[in-house]
């Protein structure tokens, strides 16, 4: 796993994610949602462009993090908006299944430093609580 941060976008597949992001906007975003709602065991990848999706979620919602990528920014700018009300559930679920049941967890729990990890998913995970009624 290439991480080299705690925050959603501060590792390889996020960044590769949001690549993804640009050239299919939310087909990325669903995708990458879906991926954690089926999987068996949640791979490190997987779970962080989950995380990296939530955020463009929570973004588009109109509570986007602190430090937003400025490509994720701009795409955020001229596609967020209205979003699915399935889209940002999905989001909320995806992140708590990243929380509680993945290798990015196990790996941070592991790091012996996971409690910024740990603040940067309860924050997207409040946000999205926020946006959706939760």
């Amino acid at each position: 796993m290439g991480a080299w941060g705690a925050g959603p976008f501060e590792n390889d597949a996020a960044l590769d994610w949001a690549w993804d992001l640009e050239e299919t906007g939310w087909k990325a975003v669903r995708d990458a949602l879906s991926a954690v709602a089926v999987a068996g065991y949640v791979e490190a990848d997987e779970a962080s462009c989950a995380l990296a999706a939530a955020e463009v979620v929570a973004a588009s919602l109109g509570s986007p993090m602190t430090g937003l990528p400025e490509n994720v920014s701009t795409w955020v700018t001229q596609h967020g908006g209205a979003v699915a009300p399935d889209v940002a559930r999905a989001a909320f679920d995806a992140v708590v299944r990243v929380a509680t049941d993945s290798e990015l967890r196990s790996l941070w729990d592991e790091s012996g430093e996971p409690e910024e990890w740990r603040d940067t998913v309860v924050n997207v995970q409040q946000r999205l609580a926020g946006a959706i009624g939760e």
